[in-house]
Order: structure tokens, then sequence, then C-alpha cells
């Protein structure tokens, strides 16, 4: 199940929120190596932020196997802070409809079927959520290799923001932004077989966090 986890559910799901914290630990800092802060187990930064939400997919209610951060840029954006040759164009970052995607990660023990089945839902999972949120896009940086298998491949189109680059042990970065619109969201389900809403939408359109 894909849920959103906000400052407003926490208490509702601490063993949730706390656990995609240390998926992120396991995928970036033991696997990739990234240098940023850590506690205990678990991976944070400054944009772990109140505003902040998070898509989190878990079997158990309690422990997460795929997870992604989506914060509005207006309140902290990666891009503009620390990659801001990425992006041609900055006016985008000061969008009040435009959202950064960033930390997107699933654990890599999972078998193959169950990893590609993550990666779907949180794709999706992030077309349903701008278009809850009435979201023109959602930006953010990934290498180019994983933004065609995570979104491209799944019926998402992608508009390029700027140059591809070197980062660290990545020969190929990217900023991209995905549009969105209910077209995308239904060529999306179409390409990746999910039928009907994921379950992010409330009354009147707005996203029901769920615990």
């Amino acid at each position: 199940m894909l849920s959103i986890v906000s400052a407003r559910t926490i208490s509702q799901c601490p063993s949730l929120y706390l656990s995609q914290f240390r998926l992120r630990h396991r995928q970036f800092i033991e696997r990739q190596k990234y240098d940023v802060k850590i506690i205990e187990d678990m991976e944070f930064d400054e944009y772990d932020t109140l505003v902040s939400a998070y898509l989190v997919y878990s079997e158990d209610g309690k422990t997460a196997l795929g997870c992604s951060r989506l914060t509005p840029v207006t309140y902290g954006c990666m891009l503009k802070d620390h990659f801001p040759d990425l992006v041609e164009d900055h006016s985008i970052f000061n969008s009040e409809r435009t959202w950064e995607g960033t930390r997107f990660c699933i654990d890599n023990t999972l078998p193959a079927d169950k990893r590609r089945h993550i990666l779907q839902q949180l794709a999706v999972g992030y077309l349903e959520f701008g278009l809850s949120r009435r979201a023109d896009r959602i930006i953010g940086l990934m290498p180019t290799l994983i933004l065609r298998s995570v979104f491209a491949r799944n019926g998402i189109a992608l508009t390029p923001l700027g140059p591809v680059r070197a980062i660290g042990i990545h020969s190929k970065i990217q900023a991209a932004a995905i549009e969105i619109t209910e077209e995308a969201y239904l060529t999306a389900c179409a390409v990746t077989g999910i039928s009907g809403p994921l379950g992010l939408s409330g009354a009147q359109g707005q996203v029901r966090d769920v615990a």
C-alpha cells in the first residue's frame, strides 16, 4: 500500500515514518556513500521539514519498502540550493505550484518483480499526488538511466530542465520535470496496468494522509 506520511500524521504512524529514514540510510549511505547527515541508522537532511510529504510503500503499515520525499519548491529546494547550474530557467523555483521530488529509493534486497511493482506505484503516485495538490509539475535530479527506468518507461513524460553532468559516482545526472495533468496520469496508469486511483485522494480532491 502506498501512503502519504506528513507532519499531521506522524503521531499515527511513527514506525512507518521512521522506517523510511532507515531505508534511506541503507540505500544512500550504505550503498551509495552519500555524505549527508545521519542519526543512529537514519538518514536525513535540511529538506526534511514540516511542509514535506512522504510517499511510502509498505505492506504491513510499519516497514518502508520504497519511499520518496515531496516538498513545495518555495519552502526549500535542493536543486536551487545545490545544483542551480543544472536548471536553465530559474523562474521555476518561484512557482507555488511546483514541487520537488527527492530521496526516491526502493529496498534493493527485494525480488525484481516486487521492486518493479513498488517503482510503478511510486511513479504513478507522483502524478496522483500532484493532481490532488493542484501542482503544475514535480521536478527533480536523477541519473539519466534512472529517469528513464523509473518514469519514461512507465509512460511518464519528462521535460529536461538543463544539461547532463557528471556528479559524484554518476557519470550522467540531469534535472527534469514531470508535468502534472490528468492525461499524463491516465497514460501512466495504462502503461503500468494500474487501474483506478491509488487511494491518495480524499474528499474534494484533497490528499488524505494515510496512517
